[in-house]
């Protein structure tokens, strides 16, 4: 079990989970905390199952396909959206929306989120590229040469051409900053906020996730006779967004941090039983002399629970 535990903390990328929720765990006014996330709405969308007597007037004459969609960016929290900050366009592609979405349009749309925090607040986003455009990015080994030389010249890092690829990557190892610094991170921090980012595959923790559930479904409802075009469904999406009190908001915002809490007690049980638990390999020594190759291959489990130790 131990073992088991171990290599998927290794594997797994549990350390940004942890700073996560460690960094959740210090918030100390959730009413300031924003959620912020990119979703879509197809013009057709509707709800997929109704009570009719097939009459025309009972029936709705939704086409076939999805139809246009918009790509929608939006923030809030316990209380309300963010006035103001409701970014909506009709995709011009049938790809996955996220690709429609790109630094420049989102740095805007981030800029006047800014302008519409009222109070230092700290802002929940996942790590989506145009979330993550960093602010003089190391070079890789993939990076040509003439790159190289460059980011360490611009760091005031002596190199030059002359040098072996190897001993620029060496430099930029060695002269990097231990964390990335982010383009919007900086931006918010100037105007007073913190910028908290999301672990990979843990969009449970943003709250505005229920939120969206919860629009697409009032806007599906409402969506019941033509015209089903993407400006029709905009006007919806403004309806539902309005319609969304500080107490529907509280709700997503609540069960979020109880589930945020809940896992930081769980990863605690989780430590406590690691920290409790001790492997010592006795074929591994450090004397010259060899040992009784009767016992080279034991390994001995130790519980800091129990007195006495078992050879396995």
């Amino acid at each position: 079990m131990l073992a088991f535990l171990i290599k998927n903390v290794i594997k797994g990328g549990f350390f940004s989970h942890f700073n996560f929720l460690r960094s959740a765990k210090s918030i100390a006014v959730w009413n300031n905390v924003i959620f912020l996330d990119e979703t879509w709405l197809n013009a057709n969308h509707t709800v997929g199952k109704i009570w009719t007597d097939d009459t025309p007037h009972s029936s709705t004459k939704v086409p076939s396909g999805k139809g246009e969609r918009l790509i929608i960016c939006h923030a809030g929290s316990m209380k309300r959206f963010v006035p103001n900050c409701l970014l909506a366009f009709k995709s011009k592609k049938t790809v996955e929306y996220h690709e429609e979405m790109n630094f420049v349009k989102f740095k805007e749309w981030f800029c006047t989120l800014l302008t519409n925090l009222n109070e230092p607040s700290t802002i929940i986003m996942d790590n989506a590229p145009y979330h993550s455009v960093q602010i003089s990015k190391p070079p890789t080994s993939s990076s040509k040469k003439a790159d190289i030389v460059k980011w360490l010249n611009d760091n005031n890092i002596v190199a030059d051409m002359s040098m072996l690829k190897v001993e620029l990557l060496h430099l930029v190892a060695i002269n990097k900053p231990a964390r990335p610094k982010y383009v919007l991170d900086e931006m918010a921090k100037e105007d007073g906020h913190n910028v908290m980012r999301l672990p990979p595959y843990h969009c449970q923790y943003n709250a505005i996730e229920l939120i969206w559930a919860q629009i697409k479904g009032y806007a599906a409802r409402k969506n019941t006779s033509p015209p089903f075009t993407a400006n029709k469904m905009l006007s919806l999406l403004q309806e539902a967004c309005d319609s969304f009190t500080a107490a529907n908001w509280e709700i997503v915002v609540l069960r979020a941090k109880n589930l945020i809490f809940a896992d930081w007690d769980r990863d605690i049980h989780i430590d406590a039983v690691i920290d409790n638990q001790i492997i010592i390999n006795t074929g591994d020594s450090t004397d010259d002399d060899e040992g009784d190759d009767d016992d080279a291959d034991h390994e001995i489990s130790i519980s800091a629970s129990d007195d006495e130790y078992v050879p396995s």
